[in-house]
């Protein structure tokens, strides 16, 4: 199973996220746009995990989770921005948050507690934005990516309170043969006291 933590939005802040979309489409002649479901902030990317792994991952979310003991967050999701990832664009809206560096803490402590525990993972995870994918392989139409923040982005007010284990799922369609991803929560841990 590929896993990772994120926070899992409510359906209503992804349907608002997903109301830009139109806009952004406007401004682009491709992409490979986010399923309105698939809206998520990657907390820390695990990668491929053996079943026997996951209790230990499921644990770590709890513990990080009670470590933390943060009131509700206030995040707004806005401020469109992109950057280049093995030879593609990747178009990303940020999100800030109230407190300002709690998911920066986050995504450190859940990196620390699983060096704790002797587990290896991808060391990409260093260099954390917070950030919800929008759309990926981008080609801007009358633009370069350095006029990103001229496309409107109306921003969405949401409260975060939680760390969710995700598995992210590849899902083939018999009749055309197209692959989508799916991200299925596994477990979700609330962090507020």
């Amino acid at each position: 199973m590929r896993i990772f933590y994120a926070v899992n939005f409510a359906d209503y802040v992804k349907s608002a996220i997903y109301e830009n979309i139109p806009e952004i489409k406007k401004h682009t002649l491709r992409g490979n746009f986010t399923l309105q479901g698939n809206f998520h902030v990657t907390l820390l990317f695990i990668g491929e995990c053996a079943p026997n792994q996951y209790i230990a991952f499921k644990e770590i979310a709890d513990y990080v989770a009670d470590k933390i003991k943060s009131p509700p967050v206030t995040a707004v999701i806005d401020g469109l921005a992109s950057f280049a990832r093995t030879g593609e664009e990747l178009l990303w809206v940020g999100v800030k948050t109230e407190p300002q560096d709690i998911l920066q803490r986050i995504n450190a402590a859940l990196f620390e507690e699983i060096n704790k525990r002797g587990i290896k993972i991808n060391d990409n995870n260093r260099n954390f934005t917070p950030h919800i994918t929008i759309a990926r392989k981008v080609e801007f139409w009358r633009m370069s990516s350095k006029d990103i923040h001229q496309i409107k982005f109306e921003p969405v007010n949401c409260t975060i309170n939680s760390i969710t284990l995700m598995e992210s799922i590849q899902q083939t369609d018999s009749r055309t043969q197209r692959t989508r991803v799916i991200y299925e929560p596994l477990h979700e841990v609330k962090f507020t006291t």
